[in-house]
């Protein structure tokens, strides 16, 4: 298993929050916001914590903020400017929209590595990546697909040294992904 001095941890919060109406990762949930929580959730396993995603908003957290080096990327921009800024040969990279995902998801993912530079999650019944481990060796080839114009996460797990672990039944619902307030109330309220 990694240890957290060789791991960075990063927040994606830098989309447009279209479908949703309004910045998802300052949504409350709890006594916090979604960003805070994850933030919160992230920092025993990491090195340090940075937020990807370039709001006002954000530098009132305390920790830095990352404005993406490639804009309106989508997550590709938000990785590559982290894994590109890291000082760690790993980034553990979490979404702002995905709340839910606990110690135990992230426990798991940490200690699933086998020699592998990416390693993400999947299930049947859902289209689940994230939360990522990514090395900092995967940056030539993300630089690679941007030159491209490969903006799509999925890409990553297109090389030799990557894995999927499977969600198991019992957190599946941890993976929920807000993008609209009909989700928010049915995940964080139901």
């Amino acid at each position: 298993m990694l240890h957290p001095e060789q791991i960075t941890g990063v927040i994606l919060a830098g989309g447009k929050s279209r479908r949703f109406g309004s910045n998802k990762a300052l949504c409350e949930y709890g006594d916090k916001t979604f960003l805070q929580h994850l933030i919160n959730l992230a920092r025993p396993y990491t090195k340090g914590v940075v937020i990807a995603g370039c709001y006002p908003e954000y530098n009132e957290k305390g920790i830095p903020v990352l404005q993406d080096a490639y804009p309106d990327m989508g997550p590709v921009g938000g990785i590559y400017t982290a894994l590109r800024e890291s000082d760690t040969p790993w980034i553990l990279v979490l979404t702002c929209d995905m709340p839910l995902i606990s110690k135990e998801i992230i426990m798991l993912l940490l200690a699933s590595g086998r020699g592998e530079e990416v390693i993400g999650w999947q299930h049947d019944a859902v289209d689940a990546l994230f939360p990522l481990l990514i090395a900092k060796t995967v940056l030539p080839d993300i630089e690679k697909a941007i030159e491209l114009k490969q903006y799509r996460v999925k890409q990553l797990f297109e090389r030799e040294r990557s894995r999927k672990i499977l969600i198991p039944d019992a957190l599946l619902s941890r993976f929920a992904n807000i993008n609209t307030q009909e989700d928010y109330k049915n995940t964080i309220y139901d």
